[in-house]
């Protein structure tokens, strides 16, 4: 039995004090090496801005390749043979569009901290290292075919991998997951970005990332959104999980133990987990995790405010990144006849976007704030209404996770019951899903709606619209069927009673 592939990594400083990863591993025959750059602007291909931990998960990544036999070398660039131009190199001029975009220099805004990110991670991760090399005026149509070429086939590598069983991660260690249309297509746009700017500064004649052969087709997403009962359920399961004590506590209470008694007081003033009681009581972790094992609470727990998560995107049809970035000062709960939340929305003419909230959201708002005071969480006008253990700032990703855990339970209950399953549950469910209510309850009023969930166009509001009218006309197929009933009765071919015409005439009124 061969022995499995091993591989090492030596760090060596370069003359300008950053550090050099040198990958080193066995293949049958060879023992190849991959230099990984800690500087930022690398044009070797390696994209540069690695670091040992990054390093350390790229040689797993390259090890896991190996073992399957599916490991190819990078391949060289060509040598570059071109006469020195006055045109600059592509990364020092890619980073410079990107913080021209930042502060608005070009465009009609500045763009958010969200799109940044999402920027540099397309720059680099992907773009970059396949450009990085390159002059302006030495990148053309047939450099830009083979980079779409390029990602459509690494991508296709990776879901190749993961089907043969590796386990692949990126650089902050999460789960690698190839690019998809959608994610290709957005990096060829931001390549044509930058070179639309490299067309405007004169370093070239046309943008080589524009035309047919660089569109790709982006299969359009199946978008829906959830039944009323359905929402309900979810929101009922969120709040379940909030619940920290057992649901038959009024009954079992009695029966408690002194010191049950004392950590079940705990958890209804608002302490999360056996660490934060075990502190209050003066007891250790392990002898609170006992009784609250022995009294049928889930021990690890932790987090209080998965209703409150679900109640702001299913009633408020919010953005998960406007639910994470809420600050409580944006919270207008004094008038119970205008209560709203102030957001921040730079699609709105004036940048601000007043959402009206219901009673019902109104009290679950004001629910979660007492649980945060009871769990001694600050609550000023600066703090978040939607907080992490920490009192900060709660992931996005978090935030679905919890909203994925509630409609998980949901299933479960809708299943027992012999009902279908939900379809997948995201934020961006919820927020159409609170679209399709709005527009019932207040008789199609479009234009509301637009306003309440911040929509530059009717484009989206109007395509929940569209989905809602076939929801609402379920009974067309009923009337069809009832017409050719009723010509089968005038020609004596059926039968109709007396009871069904009625209905008949009644379905067609």
């Amino acid at each position: 039995m061969a022995r499995p592939s091993t591989g090492t990594i030596n760090t060596k400083y370069l003359a300008d004090g950053t550090r050099a990863f040198e990958l080193r591993f066995s293949v049958p025959g060879d023992r190849p090496r991959v230099i990984l750059h800690e500087r930022e602007f690398c044009d070797c291909g390696c994209g540069g801005g690695w670091d040992e931990p990054a390093a350390r998960t790229e040689l797993g990544n390259i090890l896991a390749r190996v073992r399957l036999g599916i490991w190819k070398p990078p391949e060289k660039p060509e040598a570059l043979t071109a006469e020195p131009t006055e045109a600059p190199m592509f990364v020092p001029y890619a980073w410079d569009w990107l913080q021209a975009k930042i502060d608005g220099a070009l465009g009609d805004a500045p763009i958010s901290e969200n799109t940044a990110s999402d920027y540099r991670w397309r720059l680099r991760v992907h773009v970059l290292p396949f450009f990085g090399r390159y002059r302006l005026d030495q990148i053309d149509r047939k450099l830009c075919k083979e980079f779409k070429a390029y990602k459509m086939r690494e991508a296709g590598e990776i879901r190749d991998a993961q089907e043969a069983g590796a386990d692949l991660h990126d650089r902050q260690g999460r789960k690698l997951k190839p690019l998809g249309p959608a994610s290709i297509r957005k990096l060829i746009d931001c390549v044509a970005g930058i070179l639309d700017e490299a067309v405007e500064d004169e370093y070239l004649d046309a943008n080589p990332a524009r035309g047919k052969r660089m569109r790709i087709r982006v299969p359009k997403p199946k978008r829906t959104f959830l039944e009323m009962d359905e929402l309900a359920c979810v929101l009922d399961c969120a709040t379940d999980r909030d619940r920290l004590l057992p649901a038959d506590y009024d009954e079992q209470g009695d029966t408690y133990t002194p010191a049950q008694a004392m950590v079940a007081h705990c958890l209804m003033r608002g302490l999360e987990g056996a660490t934060a009681i075990a502190a209050d009581l003066g007891l250790t972790k392990s002898t609170v995790s006992y009784h609250l094992r022995r009294m049928g609470v889930t021990v690890g727990r932790g987090y209080v405010g998965r209703r409150v998560i679900g109640e702001l995107l299913g009633r408020a049809g919010l953005r998960v990144s406007e639910l994470c970035d809420l600050h409580i000062g944006q919270v207008r709960i004094h008038d119970p006849e205008g209560a709203r939340l102030r957001i921040a929305d730079a699609k709105t003419e004036t940048g601000i976007r007043e959402v009206q909230l219901s009673p019902d959201l109104v009290e679950a708002i004001i629910d979660h704030l007492d649980r945060l005071r009871r769990a001694g969480r600050s609550t000023g006008p600066e703090d978040y209404l939607v907080q992490n253990m920490n009192g900060g700032r709660l992931s996005r990703q978090r935030a679905a996770q919890i909203l994925a855990e509630a409609a998980a339970d949901a299933n479960e209950q809708l299943v027992a019951r012999g009902l279908p399953p939900l379809p997948h549950v995201t934020p961006h469910t919820m927020r159409r899903t609170y679209i399709s209510i709005a527009l019932l309850a207040n008789n199609f009023d479009v234009k509301w709606v637009m306003g309440q969930v911040g929509h530059a166009d009717s484009k989206m509001t109007m395509d929940v619209y569209a989905q809602l009218e076939q929801r609402v006309k379920r009974d067309h197929g009923a009337k069809f069927d009832a017409l050719i009933r009723q010509a089968r009765h005038q020609f004596g071919t059926e039968e109709v009673p007396p009871t069904t015409t009625s209905r008949v005439l009644a379905a067609v009124a």
